[in-house]
């Protein structure tokens, strides 16, 4: 019996308490295909451990407090059910200076803060700014807010700040291209201005500064790679402005379109790269080598509304013919203008997508397709500071306050089409 019981202890393979012995035999054994999976195994498991690293190391942003807090915003909106959040915006602070359309929401900043919020009560981004009075430009995937006339800007995505710069000198005005490079216009010391393009980490990858001209506007081109500095210079009795264009790499300037005795307001690029000029004697459009047309003549005075945002432009001016108080015109991303487009009361705001435009009177707001026709007005956008239309034609009206969704199918909007 006790012999039998020693072959049989004989028998039993203890199994090794160590991982790291257990490996051994595992890679060690004789059997061909336990070896493989053992060293299947080992290199899985590596190949993790490097994919986790990587993960974390390109995401990085996405574990910052900001992140985590948005996050947090997204749950918290979750479990929030509020009748009418679908389609109100309230400003965390009470109020707004300025705001732009960004993803499916709304980037507005006030003195304290930047926020990124979307209807429902849910605040993707806080981003602290203290300005004075700051301005927000915004493209697909990024949003810039500068303080016009101090000297932060920060850029920002949907998650946290890409870039925050402190400047020496005050800022004029900036913009923003759609790959998320920025133009800032400043006042020097020892020049008169400076324009200046950073990209998305804040890098300054082009400066132009001058003590000849005084440059009151800058775009960039869609691409980012052409900038677009609107200044004037005064020769004697004689004022004239000029776009110049620059090749942000090179630094070399590419075209000088002169516009005599004018007065420029405002540069921005449309979609087909054509540079749209508003002057104190009408629009302007100029090309990459500097030709220029004044395809709009109409005195400053005239001027009620514009807008020359994500690459088009539309503007409205007084009416003096027949019974319009009003005449809007476009320019779209075809760079051909449109209008007039009569209209029977002077607009205090407009927007233009490219589901039409949209204008906002004493009355409330008007939305008209691309061809002027009219689809529906609603009168609850009374007291409405701003309004802007998205590409799938949601109407944002921006009041003191709050902002408000409006559709064609929303409660007080009524069908106008029968009018056209």
């Amino acid at each position: 019996m006790t012999q039998k019981t020693r072959k049989t202890k004989q028998n039993i393979i203890r199994f090794p308490s160590s991982k790291k012995e257990r490996r051994r035999l595992l890679l060690e054994s004789k059997d061909i295909r336990v070896r493989i999976v053992a060293t299947l195994r080992t290199a899985c498991g590596w190949l993790l451990v490097i994919a986790v690293f990587l993960f974390l190391l390109s995401n990085y942003r996405l574990f910052t407090p900001a992140s985590i807090q948005s996050l947090a915003s997204y749950a918290i909106a979750g479990l929030r059910e509020h009748e009418g959040d679908a389609t109100t915006i309230a400003y965390e602070n009470g109020s707004f200076s300025d705001a732009a359309l960004f993803e499916s929401g709304l980037a507005y900043a006030d003195s304290d803060s930047l926020f990124l919020a979307k209807p429902g009560g849910l605040v993707t981004l806080r981003q602290t700014l203290g300005y004075t009075a700051p301005v927000v430009e915004a493209c697909d995937d990024y949003v810039l807010a500068f303080d016009r006339g101090g000297t932060k800007a920060v850029l920002t995505n949907s998650v946290s700040a890409a870039a925050e710069l402190e400047l020496t000198s005050p800022i004029i005005t900036g913009s923003i291209a759609e790959n998320g490079h920025f133009a800032l216009v400043t006042d020097e010391q020892g020049y008169r201005t400076a324009a200046a393009v950073y990209d998305t980490s804040g890098k300054e990858v082009f400066k132009y500064q001058s003590s000849e001209y005084y440059i009151v506007s800058a775009a960039l081109s869609p691409d980012g790679k052409t900038l677009a500095a609107l200044a004037f210079r005064q020769d004697g009795v004689m004022l004239d402005s000029h776009l110049l264009l620059y090749t942000v790499s090179s630094g070399e300037l590419a075209a000088d379109a002169v516009l005599e005795g004018t007065l420029g307001i405002d540069v921005r690029f449309l979609s087909n790269g054509t540079a749209a000029i508003l002057a104190d004697d009408g629009l302007y459009l100029a090309d990459r080598k500097g030709g220029a047309e004044h395809v709009l003549t109409f005195v400053s005075s005239d001027l009620l509304a514009f807008s020359m945002q994500n690459g088009a432009v539309v503007l409205a001016t007084r009416s003096y013919s027949g019974g319009a108080r009003s005449d809007l015109y476009t320019v779209q991303e075809d760079g051909v203008l449109n209008g007039p487009f009569s209209l029977p009361e002077e607009p205090s705001a407009v927007s233009l997508s490219n589901a039409g435009f949209a204008v906002l009177t004493s009355s409330g707001v008007s939305v008209y397709d691309s061809s002027a026709a009219p689809l529906w007005h609603n009168s609850e956008a009374v007291g409405a500071r701003r309004v802007l239309l998205t590409d799938d034609g949601t109407l944002f009206a921006l009041y003191a306050k709050n902002t408000r969704l409006f559709t064609a199918h929303s409660e007080q909007s009524e069908d106008i089409s029968h009018a056209s």
